[in-house]
């Protein structure tokens, strides 16, 4: 979908152009099933065909530790972005969208009732929100989302960790991602029937989303990312649940414009350098454009 940012669209002919787009991607998802099952050894190599942990990063990137310290780390996080939410929008979900898609979320982790109204509750001036720009290894690109009560310390640290593991802070970054509206879908939906990716294209096309890709959470739980624009976001996840998919959560996020093939020794560094910054106490949400 990298192809749209290099053609300035009108508001009517954009949606019959992302609708071509992805029925493209459905036939060409069917000649690579048939390369394989007819001429053994060869695979045409398609963004939209790889799942969830069958590629190198994915594997890399989601070696975790304990699994209650990384439910915990997970917690953490969301307190940030409920914290965020409050601060930009108010503490009320019914008047604050973005909260209220946060503490779908927080729900659907199973993160506890206490913790959350904790995080509701803190001063809603607490704190300032930081997008750092950086490099990482193999020239990979990164955005580091941040809440933190002292934006020069949190400034220094996150500059600390990215000198140490192999990066820098870098203007510019920011350009390889555009800034998405994403719902999150269950692999099967409500009648608990599989849906599998070709499924999941046309359900796109019809929905109006731009993109589907199939990928896996913290937990190694895999699910559908359905990515849009930000102002259809509510109408592409009511369109979904309409269409019988089970939609878990809807959310903004970086997504990459353009992606980046590391060799293994960058890979490795790389996931070192995104973990350490996720442990940050800061840190919402690291994005990169590795593929």
């Amino acid at each position: 979908m990298a192809s749209w940012a290099a053609v300035s669209l009108s508001g009517a002919a954009a949606p019959c152009l992302q609708a071509r787009g992805l029925r493209a991607r459905v036939i060409l998802r069917h000649v690579r099933l048939l390369s394989q099952s007819e001429l053994p050894g060869r695979t045409l190599h398609l963004t939209a065909a790889v799942p969830a942990g069958h590629n190198k990063w994915s594997k890399v990137r989601h070696v975790k530790g304990p699994k209650d310290t990384e439910r915990s780390r997970i917690f953490s996080k969301l307190c940030l972005s409920i914290r965020l939410a409050v601060k930009e929008g108010g503490p009320n979900p019914q008047l604050n969208n973005n909260l209220a898609n946060i503490l779908e979320v927080c729900r659907s982790k199973q993160m506890p009732k206490s913790t959350i109204e904790a995080s509701l509750k803190m001063e809603k001036t607490k704190g300032v929100y930081l997008l750092y720009e950086g490099r990482g290894p193999g020239g990979s690109s990164l955005l580091i989302e941040a809440l933190s009560n002292s934006g020069s310390k949190c400034h220094s640290d996150i500059r600390h960790i990215l000198n140490k593991n192999g990066g820098m802070m870098a203007e510019g970054a920011r350009h390889s991602f555009d800034k998405k509206g994403v719902v999150v879908v269950g692999m099967e939906d409500r009648e608990k029937k599989a849906v599998n990716l070709e499924r999941a294209l046309e359900l796109a096309i019809e929905a109006g989303a731009e993109d589907v890709k199939e990928t896996e959470d913290e937990e190694e739980n895999n699910f559908f990312k359905f990515i849009c624009d930000v102002s259809s976001l509510h109408q592409v996840r009511k369109k979904l649940d309409s269409l019988g998919l089970r939609s878990v959560s809807s959310t903004l996020e970086f997504i990459p414009n353009t992606k980046v093939q590391l060799a293994d020794t960058d890979l490795e560094q790389a996931s070192h350098l995104i973990q350490a910054l996720s442990n940050h106490e800061d840190v919402i949400q690291v994005y990169d454009n590795i593929e």
